[in-house]
């Protein structure tokens, strides 16, 4: 057996998938090509001849079975290469669902209680008051390591602005800068341990937080005595079956005709009479925890069926045996982060959380109409990095069962949408920002109105 048809036997065996014959939806497709016509639209004229424009990849699940993945525009404007279910995407914040699956899957609840200080001792006093679950919950109270970075002097104001102004073919290859000087986590730690005094005090209130992630990641370098990149991937990555995601660091290695190269995107952002330019290199690209992990849609959708999996286990199947699940999924990522004076905010392990209850009339056994209580939740979470945008959602909504009563698996539905794009959509074009198209593709399936389709009611404008 040729390790293309071990390749296709195993995305067979983990989300029911034949990557010869991918499903597709085309109502979606229809979708995306107006999402295709509006960046055409934003093009200087010089520019319209080749009509190459960047892109997206989008993947979707209906209940236990992905019904949609398909990659449309292009992944390198230069040599006009496609965007395929294979094309390697780097997911920003999406990456912050791993780091704290890792972190979730070592500690107990009781060892999320610790304090940071047990493996920073170099940090000060208020590193005794960090527990390991205000990193998970953006609730440390920590500045970010960004804003200590332009503090220091060591980036100039607005540096950011002009990276993304800047030409660079910085990708597919990623190599480091000699000239440089490139920060990665230790360099964020040394940073950390530098401020004195937290601005208030942890687990007051919610603050998004990427230097939270970052000190996670190496908690889970420290406890385990392994990178994250190779404890996710041995514990993870191999394990849902996502042989094209892969932590990206600064010891990251790969041959010049390495696949994690070859089918690397390069990102684009749109600049004023200069139509889509290829922009990458950015002294911060090596850092890790809060970003950079690099994956295919297709192993996205692998992610979330997985996650589905684990879900609809935990909710209905192990809940109607009576006992207690191996894995409870529900509890460990999607339970909101309760901080002092009985505040609660709603985010979980790396994922912002929705809930909400209504009513619908459902048919009984002797065929009459009766009202019945339904509950339905959302996990979403966006990921922005140079041109890098991308957006995950997934929902559930089931029948209340009467009291002690199982939840029917009959009552059960879900839906899971990935969006993942290689370029920053003009201003103008709001409606096909990540997160809107993810929502215009909910509308497909469970339809436009929030009681019925909770990723209605998703706020975009969230980290």
């Amino acid at each position: 057996m040729t390790s293309s048809e071990v390749y296709r036997k195993k995305i067979r065996g983990i989300a029911g998938l034949d990557l010869n014959v991918l499903p597709g939806d085309e109502r979606i497709d229809a979708l995306m090509q107006k999402y295709l016509q509006r960046l055409r639209s934003a093009l200087p004229k010089h520019r319209r001849a080749t009509g190459r424009v960047p892109g997206a990849a989008i993947a979707v699940r209906k209940d236990g079975k992905v019904v949609h993945v398909k990659g449309y525009g292009c992944a390198n404007l230069e040599t006009g290469e496609n965007i395929t279910p294979e094309t390697v995407f780097d997911l920003g914040s999406v990456s912050k669902q791993f780091t704290a699956f890792a972190a979730l899957s070592i500690f107990s609840a009781a060892e999320l209680e610790t304090p940071i200080s047990k493996f920073f001792r170099g940090f000060p006093r208020y590193a005794d008051k960090i527990k390991i679950k205000h990193l998970i919950h953006h609730t440390s109270a920590l500045p970010d390591y960004i804003d200590l970075h332009v503090a220091a002097r060591l980036a100039a104001e607005g540096w950011y602005a002009r990276v993304m102004r800047r030409p660079d073919d910085w990708y597919p290859q990623m190599p480091r800068r000699k000239k440089a000087k490139e920060l990665t986590n230790r360099d964020v730690l040394k940073l950390v341990a530098l401020q004195r005094l937290l601005p208030r005090d942890p687990d007051v209130n919610f603050e998004y937080s990427n230097t939270g992630y970052v000190l996670l990641a190496e908690i889970v370098r420290r406890k385990t005595k392994q990178r994250l990149s190779k404890y996710l991937k041995e514990n993870v990555f191999d394990v849902v079956g996502m042989d094209s995601t892969y932590v990206f660091d600064e010891t990251s290695k790969f041959s010049k005709k390495a696949p994690e190269l070859l089918r690397h995107a390069r990102c684009y952002n749109p600049v004023k009479d200069k139509g889509f330019v290829s922009v990458g290199y950015s002294p911060m690209n090596f850092v890790y925890g809060d970003g950079n992990i690099h994956s295919t849609i297709l192993d996205m959708a692998k992610w979330d069926h997985y996650l589905s999996t684990l879900d609809r286990r935990t909710i209905c199947e192990s809940h109607a045996k009576g006992k207690k699940p191996a894995v409870d999924a529900r509890n460990m990522l999607w339970e909101p982060a309760k901080l002092l004076h009985q505040k609660q905010e709603e985010y979980g392990a790396g994922w912002y959380l929705l809930h909400n209850k209504y009513t619908d009339k459902v048919k009984a056994k002797n065929g009459r109409k009766v009202t019945k209580t339904f509950k339905s939740r959302a996990e979403y979470h966006r990921g922005e990095w140079l041109a890098w945008e991308n957006y995950i959602a997934r929902a559930q909504k089931w029948m209340l069962p009467a009291k002690g009563k199982p939840v029917d698996p009959e009552t059960w539905e879900s839906i899971g949408i990935v969006v993942l794009t290689n370029n920053t959509a003009p201003a103008t074009h709001k409606e096909f920002y990540p997160c809107a198209l993810a929502k215009q593709i909910a509308q497909l399936y469970w339809g436009h109105f929030t009681e019925d389709n909770i990723i209605n009611g998703v706020n975009c404008a969230l980290a």
